[in-house]
C-alpha cells in the first residue's frame, strides 16, 4: 500500500515482497508514504526480526532503509531498483519499538538516482543512516510493472510528478 501526498492510497495487486508485500506471511508488510522525492514508512518490529542480544537483526533494518530508500524516487514516475547501498549502524533498534524510516532523493542523474535513508527510534535517536545509487526501470520495464501490479499504464506512481 502507497499513500500519496493528498492522502490517495494505491493498492498494488497483492504480492510476496518481503518488505512491502502482503501476501508474505513472514513479511514485513510495510505502508510506504510518499512525498516530494521522499519516501516514509513506520514499522514496529516484533520478536520475529531479533539478532543478537534480542535487537533487531542489522540485515532487516537495512531491508527497511532499502524499501523506503527505493520508493524515494516514485515522484519522478520511477519504479527503482538498488545498484549500491553503504548503511551505518549507529545505535540498537529494540523489538516492539516504533521505527521511523525515511528516504530522499539527493540527486538524479538520467536514470540513477542517488537517495540518503535513515532510521529513527521512538525516542528519536538515529538507529542506522544510508547512502546509496538507485537504478530506475527503463520505460518498457516500468510499463510491465504497473501491468504486473495492477496500476494502469498511464497512472503516475503515487505522488509522481506531472
Amino acid at each position: 500500500m502507497l499513500v500519496a501526498p493528498d492522502g490517495r492510497r494505491y493498492a498494488f495487486a497483492d504480492h510476496n515482497c518481503f518488505a512491502c508485500g502482503g501476501q508474505n506471511p513472514i513479511g514485513m508488510h510495510l505502508e510506504i508514504e510518499l512525498g516530494d522525492e521522499t519516501a516514509r514508512t513506520e514499522w514496529v518490529p516484533n520478536g520475529h526480526f531479533v539478532g543478537w542480544e534480542e535487537k533487531v537483526h542489522g540485515g532487516i533494518l537495512t531491508t527497511l532503509l532499502d524499501e523506503v530508500m527505493a520508493w524515494a524516487p516514485a515522484s519522478h514516475d520511477a519504479w527503482a531498483v538498488t545498484a549500491e547501498m553503504h548503511v551505518r549502524f549507529r545505535s540498537p533498534a529494540n523489538p516492539g519499538e516504533r521505527l521511523v524510516a525515511t528516504g530522499r532523493v539527493i540527486e538524479k542523474r538520467r536514470r540513477i538516482y542517488r537517495v540518503d535513508g535513515e532510521i529513527r527510534g521512538a525516542d528519536g535517536r538515529l538507529v542506522a543512516s544510508a547512502t546509496g545509487r538507485f537504478l530506475g526501470a527503463s520505460p518498457t520495464e516500468k510499463g510491465s510493472l504497473k501491468d504486473r501490479y495492477g496500476m494502469p499504464r498511464d497512472l503516475p506512481v503515487a505522488g509522481a510528478r506531472p
